[in-house]
């Protein structure tokens, strides 16, 4: 496995709080470019008041962190494969900086899980972006996810929800539990991210997974290119497994290699990247096409590289098309390109194209 260049801060609430601002900060400091940073939005993005907390996030950055930082919306499952998802994609994956927070654990992790955002993520990580998960976002993290609303507010038994599972890169095997010391519930107990130690305990019962719990107002700092970690705040940070449970406190440097030993990655789950396809397979990646050039265009980059692009990736999804017997298909995309006065010149071996004499 190639070593993890950049870092992770992952907080257990308070993520605009002042006893975190100096996290914000210092991940943010560790970066050796000029800050390119996004929030992503996703934990909230069911929530009436989205936009809302999207401006507090971007004035907490600018007024506490003196950083200009922008949206890369992704609110809704059904946006995938669409233009905007392609643009949002494009977008993180030339930032430096990934910031995202407060919502719904189960419905990021759900909406993530179906989309190239795990893999973002950790590329992003592994290449030396900086990123900071608080709460919800946090709770995604690890190999599972704990859906809280759905056990806390309305409920159901205890259960696990898939993780993205980011946390592989630094070859650890847990579940990230935020406001693990919670005490809302004054008579009745709140840690474990309000559920409780007793219903935890049922679920680790019904199914074990290491865990990573994160007080409040707490933040635990992976930083791969010094192969450390670090606790900030106002908490401990707490790992369980099998046979143990250490609390490690803020203000001292650890090597990370003692969490690798606490959370040891199983061989057979050991972290690859996937590789880009070579060949156009859907209508999808045209949409990632588009999406690419349309932030190229808003960058000002050559026009007449980009349309060569788009006309030369055109006709490799038509000829694709044209393979899978999609025929109907693959005419409309001629059609289009015989709009923009296109003539497309196949023979056994390859397909060119120019432009009509007029």
């Amino acid at each position: 496995m190639s070593k993890v260049k950049g870092s992770i801060a992952i907080l257990g609430s308070g993520e605009t709080s002042p006893n975190l601002v100096s996290v914000h900060r210092k991940l943010i400091n560790n970066l050796e470019d000029k800050v390119n940073a996004y929030i992503i939005d996703t934990p909230f993005g069911f929530q009436e008041n989205a936009d809302e907390l999207v401006k507090k996030l971007k004035d907490f950055y600018k007024t506490s962190i003196d950083t200009e930082i922008k949206l890369a919306s992704f609110r809704d499952k059904k946006v995938i494969n669409s233009i905007n998802y392609f643009e949002m994609l494009e977008e993180l994956s030339s930032s430096n900086f990934i910031f995202a927070g407060p919502g719904s654990p189960s419905y990021a992790s759900k909406i993530w899980s179906k989309s190239k955002i795990p893999e973002l993520f950790k590329n992003h990580i592994n290449k030396g972006g900086s990123a900071i998960f608080s709460s919800a976002a946090a709770s995604t993290l690890g190999n599972k996810t704990l859906p809280v609303y759905e056990i806390y507010k309305v409920g159901l038994d205890p259960y696990w929800e898939k993780g993205l599972n980011v946390l592989e890169i630094f070859n650890l095997n847990c579940t990230i539990i935020p406001h693990f010391n919670n005490k809302e519930g004054g008579t009745h107990d709140t840690s474990y991210s309000y559920v409780g130690k007793r219903r935890m305990n049922t679920l680790l019962e019904k199914e074990f997974t290491n865990i990573i719990g994160i007080d409040e107002h707490t933040a635990l700092i992976l930083n791969g290119e010094d192969n450390s970690f670090e606790v900030e705040g106002i908490g401990n940070v707490t790992v369980i497994n099998h046979k143990e449970e250490e609390k490690f406190a803020k203000d001292k440097a650890y090597n990370l290699d003692e969490l690798k030993t606490l959370l040891p990655l199983s061989k057979d789950n050991v972290y690859k990247s996937k590789k880009n396809k070579n060949k156009l397979d859907d209508i999808s990646e045209l949409n990632e096409i588009i999406a690419n050039l349309k932030l190229q265009i808003k960058n000002e980059k050559n026009y007449s590289d980009m349309f060569n692009t788009l006309v030369e990736d055109l006709i490799s999804l038509r000829n694709l098309l044209r393979d899978n017997k999609k025929f109907d298909e693959s005419d409309n995309i001629r059609d289009l390109l015989e709009k923009l006065d296109i003539v497309i010149e196949d023979d056994k071996k390859s397909t060119n194209w120019s432009f009509k004499d007029l």
